[in-house]
């Protein structure tokens, strides 16, 4: 029932998605940032920042500026923001004159923008490869895929429990059959791309899943420390927007 429901948010979200991406660049990227946006707003939500507006402001500026000065400053720059980002929310607290409470905000605000802002837009970075609109979807499919079959495998048949203290369902038997169904997509779909070597499949199976189960964990962790149970309430069926881009926050092309 919970990989039905994941299923079904996508049935909502995946006609937005393909939408998105087939408009004539740099729209994509425009529609990803907005994305970038709304993910930022909703962990600052949840982890109860939302009231820090300078802190909040700030990460809404360099997740907006990011794609202006990948496409027309300079691309490698980008690579240099999470530094530039973490300097410049360190500044905040000698602006204020206060350090009440500034140790763990700024870090977090630091995570929020490396995750949520920088780490999203590499989906727009996809997008400038040859062939790149092919690219980000053939790894969404995997994310997803493997996060739906985990979730489904695990419970009919998954025994071995790991990571109890994070994960409600994540079991070991579910795991390696997600990972092995993930690579037989990958290879399934191979022929999406005209120019790639034979090897790319393999690669891009075993990042979309060792990422995308990274990115999923690394959210459960926070979620588990704040108490909290879901993201938001965003598409029918799914929770959240973090929800729906948890396995995306750690790609890069």
């Amino acid at each position: 029932m919970a990989a039905w429901a994941s299923i079904k948010s996508w049935i909502f979200a995946a006609p937005l998605f393909f939408v998105l991406v087939g408009l004539p660049y740099p729209w994509p990227l425009v529609g990803i940032t907005i994305v970038a946006i709304f993910c930022a707003k909703e962990f600052f939500q949840i982890t109860g920042m939302y009231h820090r507006s300078m802190f909040v402001w700030l990460v809404y500026f360099g997740i907006i500026v990011q794609p202006y000065v990948y496409i027309w400053i300079f691309r490698n720059f980008t690579d240099r923001m999470p530094m530039v980002m973490t300097g410049l929310i360190l500044m905040v607290p000698l602006i204020r004159n206060n350090y009440k409470f500034h140790g763990a905000i700024p870090a977090l605000s630091v995570f929020n923008f490396i995750f949520m802002g920088w780490g999203i837009l590499h989906m727009g970075r996809i997008l400038l490869l040859p062939e790149g609109y092919l690219h980000l979807i053939y790894m969404v499919i995997l994310a997803e895929a493997a996060d739906n079959i985990a979730l489904g495998s695990g419970r009919i048949v998954g025994r071995t429990k790991f990571w109890t203290k994070f994960l409600t369902d994540g079991t070991f038997e579910g795991a390696v059959i997600s990972f092995g169904f993930t690579i037989g997509i990958a290879y399934l779909l191979r022929t999406m791309f005209t120019n790639e070597k034979e090897s790319y499949w393999l690669v891009a199976g075993c990042v979309a899943y060792v990422s995308g189960s990274l990115g999923d964990l690394a959210l459960a962790v926070i979620r588990r420390d704040l108490g909290v149970k879901e993201m938001g309430a965003f598409i029918w069926g799914r929770g959240g927007i973090l929800d729906l881009l948890d396995r995306m926050i750690l790609w890069h092309p």
